[in-house]
């Protein structure tokens, strides 16, 4: 593969050392890591927000109309949705690109397992959430106790905490490849 050579320079000894910024597709690689890390702050970030300063502000002494409310949802909703799209496609060239590299072994493989099943859990749950808002669900003949269950599993809450762990795994997926490079 063709690398864009910016310069040469002398080492210490004397001989020529070539500075290479990087191949064409790792820079395509760059980007495409900057969107999908992009698109999971956005999401997460504003999940975070919504939690910790919008809803007690909204519920706070001074009551917003409930229109402000559901503008709020039906834009973080759309927001939502360009983040899972992005995550979908950033995700899938990402995992490609890594998991041909000899730096991943079992590990790697393992967490980056467990972060993509979280991650489509999140998307699922992301739907579920929007039917349920929209009134799309159905109503299951399941118990009351299970219905809660799955209410909790399936809550905004429980996604915000998941899309912090996930983050947490791309840190850990990154450390991994970090030591395969040094060792």
């Amino acid at each position: 593969m063709p690398t864009v050579r910016l310069a040469t320079a002398r080492q210490p000894g004397g001989g020529a050392a070539r500075l290479d910024l990087m191949a064409p597709l790792d820079g395509l690689l760059i980007l495409v890591r900057w969107l999908h890390a992009l698109a999971a702050v956005a999401w997460v970030g504003g999940a975070i927000f919504y939690w910790l300063v919008l809803r007690p502000a909204l519920r706070g002494g001074n009551q917003a109309p409930p229109t402000v409310a559901q503008a709020v949802a039906r834009e973080f909703r759309s927001l939502v949705d360009a983040c899972i799209g992005v995550l979908l496609v950033s995700g899938t060239i990402l995992a490609a690109s890594r998991l041909t590299s000899a730096l991943v072994g079992v590990p790697y493989f393992a967490v980056l397992a467990l972060k993509v099943t979280l991650a489509l859990w999140m998307f699922w749950t992301a739907r579920a959430l929007r039917a349920r808002r929209t009134g799309l669900s159905g109503q299951g003949s399941a118990r009351r106790g299970l219905r809660y269950v799955a209410a909790a599993l399936t809550s905004a809450q429980a996604t915000l905490v998941v899309g912090v762990i996930v983050i947490l795994l791309s840190d850990i997926l990154r450390f991994l490849v970090e030591r395969g490079l040094s060792g």
